[in-house]
C-alpha cells in the first residue's frame, strides 16, 4: 500500500495533527498510502522528528496554509484509490512542468507536475474496473497554485509551455475521446507461428 514519492516540504494546519487550536506543522511528505475506496494519503516526517502516517491529501499545503483559499477533498481528487498496490511514476518529461487543473466545478488554477500515481489490480480474481480500457485512471499528482495538493486525472489537466503548446492551452476545443478496447499484436485471424525447430523463419 505504499509508495516512494519526490520528498516534498509540507505544512499542515496544527489543528488538524495536534491539540493546538492554531499555527502550522512543517514537515516533508516523502511517499504515499493507498486504501482502496479512500483518498490518497502521506507518509508525512514532521519537523519535530514525529512520522505521521494517512496524511489525506487536503491536509497538505506546499505553500502558507490560508484557510480562506482552502478547498475541499472532492475538489482536489475526484475518484478515490482503486487499490492497495499504487505504482509511482515521475515522468520525466513532465517534470515540474505547468499546467491548468480544472477542478470538479469546471473552474481552472494553475498548478505544476509532481509525480503520477497508477494502480495495478488487488488480485488477478479482483481486478474491478482496472484493466477496462474506458475505465481505467491514473492521478497526476499537482501543486495548486492556492498552495494545496490536487490528485486529478489526465483530463482535467491542461498543461502548458512557453514553447510546444503555449500559455493557453484549449484541448477542450478538439474533440477528444476515450480510448476503448482492448489492442492485442498477438492474433491468429491472419497469421500464425511458424511449425519448425528453425530458429530463423
Amino acid at each position: 500500500m505504499n509508495a516512494d514519492i519526490p520528498p516534498l516540504k509540507i505544512q499542515i494546519f496544527s489543528p488538524y495533527i495536534t491539540d493546538k487550536l492554531d499555527g502550522v506543522e512543517t514537515g516533508y511528505a516523502f511517499a504515499i498510502q493507498s486504501f482502496r475506496g479512500r483518498c490518497l494519503q502521506f507518509n508525512v516526517l514532521m519537523e519535530s522528528g514525529a512520522h505521521f502516517r494517512q496524511v489525506p491529501l487536503h491536509y497538505l499545503w506546499h505553500e502558507t496554509p490560508d484557510d480562506e483559499k482552502e478547498l475541499e477533498l472532492e475538489m482536489l481528487q475526484l475518484w478515490d484509490c482503486f487499490s492497495y498496490k499504487p505504482v509511482v511514476t515521475v515522468f520525466d518529461f513532465l517534470k515540474d512542468y505547468e499546467c491548468n487543473a480544472i477542478l470538479k466545478d469546471k473552474t481552472q488554477m494553475s498548478a505544476s507536475y509532481w509525480f503520477t500515481v497508477d494502480w495495478l489490480p488487488d488480485s488477478d480474481a479482483r481486478s474491478g474496473v482496472l484493466l477496462e480500457p474506458e475505465q481505467n485512471k491514473c492521478a497526476h499528482v499537482c501543486l495548486l497554485a492556492n498552495g494545496q495538493v490536487c490528485a486529478l486525472l489526465t483530463n482535467r489537466l491542461a498543461f502548458k509551455d512557453a514553447y510546444f503548446i503555449g500559455n493557453n492551452p484549449k484541448p477542450e476545443t478538439k474533440g477528444y475521446i476515450t480510448m476503448e478496447g482492448v489492442n492485442q499484436a498477438e492474433t491468429c485471424e491472419r497469421w500464425s507461428v511458424a511449425n519448425t525447430d528453425k530458429v530463423y523463419y
